[in-house]
């Protein structure tokens, strides 16, 4: 069973905050996924490992995680003791407008390998009293007031500055990608944009005058996973959007690029254990 302690969502999603907790978890509950946001999960009980790309985390009450819109990650759950969280998923352009040249807000999650450098343990949080942030956010929603949507936003920066410390004092090994390539951003955006079309290497070779294998290294090197691999997830991860808003499935089928209803399904349910139709 779960039971959904917290939510708020901010600018029409934004930024959502779901504070959550589950009796008897198991595996087939959650499916991987990536999104358009980014996100901070931070495990309160629970005996989970947090896969993030072809890393395997095997977390501890505390450890609190960042994750960027380019990394395919799910829970797995080595007991069925209570399981709660709270999870932030935001979109950069949020917070985009506390950002200056000075100071990359989100630097940590933008420029960062994919499946490297997402966890933060424990002591670093209880040293920094991150958890002030989530009861912050949270009392601010109880309050009601007219302007508890600001105060907020106002938090949730202190927390994402907070975790910036943390990483800058306590992290020393974290590298970040300096030399991110312009060309795959550029095409990464293409494919977002142009999920309902056939998206082929051979596509992309002729659309952005790049040699397909090349281009395949390239990418694979700059998200961690296949071209291939990338769009099916993507794809999947739109569906959910759109099943979400009542679209029926056959529609979503054709608006995520699927050849035919039995390849969507086939493949929705292999990723998230659900039929279109159920989920």
């Amino acid at each position: 069973m779960n039971e959904l302690l917290s939510s708020i969502n901010i600018r029409n999603s934004f930024f959502i905050y779901s504070h959550n907790l589950t009796t008897s978890p198991h595996d087939n509950q959650h499916s991987t996924y990536t999104l358009e946001q980014y996100e901070i999960y931070y495990l309160i009980s629970g005996n989970v490992v947090y896969q993030v790309q072809n890393h395997s985390y095997t977390l501890s009450p505390g450890d609190l995680l960042i994750i960027n819109n380019k990394e395919m990650h799910r829970p797995y759950f080595t007991s069925d003791s209570s399981y709660e969280r709270i999870i932030i998923f935001f979109r950069p352009e949020f917070c985009s407008h506390y950002s200056h040249e000075g100071y990359p807000l989100l630097q940590y999650f933008e420029r960062k390998k994919p499946g490297s450098f997402n966890l933060l343990p424990s002591q670093f949080i209880e040293q920094h009293q991150l958890i002030r942030y989530f009861n912050e956010i949270e009392e601010h929603q109880r309050s009601g007031l007219p302007e508890s949507s600001i105060l907020i936003e106002l938090t949730f920066i202190r927390l994402i500055i907070e975790i910036n410390r943390i990483i800058t004092a306590h992290i020393q090994a974290f590298e970040l990608e300096g030399d991110s390539n312009a060309k795959i951003e550029q095409i990464i955006n293409y494919i977002h944009q142009h999920l309902y079309t056939p998206l082929t290497l051979q596509h992309i070779e002729d659309r952005f005058f790049i040699n397909r294998y090349y281009f395949s290294h390239l990418f694979k090197r700059t998200t961690g996973c296949s071209f291939k691999q990338y769009i099916i997830h993507k794809r999947i991860a739109k569906a959910i959007e759109l099943l979400k808003l009542s679209v029926p499935p056959s529609e979503v089928c054709r608006l995520t690029g699927f050849q035919d209803y039995s390849n969507f399904y086939k493949t929705f349910k292999k990723i998230t254990g659900s039929s279109p139709a159920n989920y």
